[in-house]
This record gives structure tokens, C-alpha cells and sequence, in this order.
């Protein structure tokens, strides 16, 4: 794609803004004044589609700001359309965003069961934790369920030597974040 291409290209993103138009004239203009080299041309090129990108979704969400908060002061039907039309001008623009490589998501990973060991003690009633792995697993996350019942569940990290007390009947302990049970234990 040659710097024609490119200018057609960004003129027909913004044919129905005439601000932004008047914008990537300008910054063309600027580009031609300058004696750039080529390397250098294609590093510019991306800066101005940044530049202009991020103009835009400004403008856009500027003007879904300001057209919520006529939506809160007159509430009217009018108001609640145009505030949907901008709020969906400014998905379609992060959608471009996405496709021009602009707008970066980071990388979805599900999360991973801790593997938790527990020593049972059944003269005293009690848990043991005897190995954690990772060590940032939180008390919070692991929820007591089953027919039995025990001591609330410390809090703050899960270290080894971490004790529950006065276990009763079936204790099943089941890890939130995944649904799945590290441990079944009957007392």
C-alpha cells in the first residue's frame, strides 16, 4: 500500500467527518514538507493512523458523554436514540481500532485449579494444608460445602501448616474460580 492508498483509505474512514478531514490534510501536508525516507515513511504512516484513530475515539466518546448527560437532565426519546446512535459510532470505531491493529486485548487464560494437599487428623477434628502450589492461592477462593461443617476457613493466603478445626460429617472443599474440589474428607 503506497502513501495514495493509504490517504484515500483513512479519507473514506472519516468521509463523514469534515474536522477529522481537514486533520489528516493537514498532517499530509506536513508529511510532504518533510523530506522523509522511506523506512521512516511506513513508521509515520502509523503514527498519523494512530494519531487520527485516537482523535476520533475521543471525539466519539466525548460526544456520547455529553449526549448521556442530556439524556439524564431531558429524558426523552430523542436523547436515549441519540445517545445509543454514539455509543454505537463508538463501538464501530473501536471495532476498526481491533482490525488496524491499533486496540490490543490481552490474551484470555482460563484459571488453573491449585494443587492443594491436606493431612487429616481424625482424633482432633482437623485439617492440615501440607503442600500449595502456586502460593498466591487465597482463603476466599475455596468455598466449604457438603453435609459437614467446620471452623470458618482462615484467611489470607493458603500457606502450609494452615489448620481447619473442629471438622464434622463430609467436608467437601471446592475451589471457586473453577468449580472443581481439591478435597473430600469425612470425619
Amino acid at each position: 500500500m503506497n502513501i495514495d492508498d493509504l490517504t484515500d483509505f483513512i479519507m473514506g474512514l472519516a468521509e463523514r467527518n469534515p474536522e477529522i478531514q481537514d486533520e489528516i490534510i493537514c498532517q499530509i501536508e506536513e508529511m510532504d514538507d518533510e523530506d522523509i525516507l522511506q523506512e521512516e515513511l511506513a513508521d509515520s504512516n502509523q503514527s498519523l493512523i494512530e494519531k487520527i484513530w485516537f482523535r476520533v475515539f475521543y471525539y466519539r466518546l466525548f460526544r456520547l458523554y455529553l449526549s448521556f448527560l442530556i439524556l439524564l437532565c431531558f429524558q426523552s426519546k430523542i436523547t436515549l436514540m441519540r445517545t445509543i446512535n454514539w455509543a454505537m459510532k463508538l463501538l464501530r470505531w473501536i471495532q476498526i481500532g481491533v482490525i488496524l491493529g491499533i486496540v490490543d486485548f490481552p490474551i484470555y487464560e482460563p484459571p488453573v485449579t491449585p494443587d492443594i494437599s491436606f493431612e487429616m487428623d481424625i482424633e482432633n477434628n482437623t485439617l492440615t494444608v501440607s503442600y500449595v502450589y502456586p502460593e498466591n492461592v487465597l482463603w476466599s477462593d475455596i468455598d466449604q460445602i457438603g453435609s459437614g461443617a467446620c471452623d470458618p476457613l482462615p484467611t489470607g493466603n493458603v500457606t502450609t501448616g494452615d489448620e481447619i478445626t473442629n471438622c464434622i460429617g463430609i467436608i467437601v472443599l471446592r475451589y471457586i474460580p473453577t468449580d472443581e474440589v481439591p478435597g473430600v474428607f469425612e470425619f
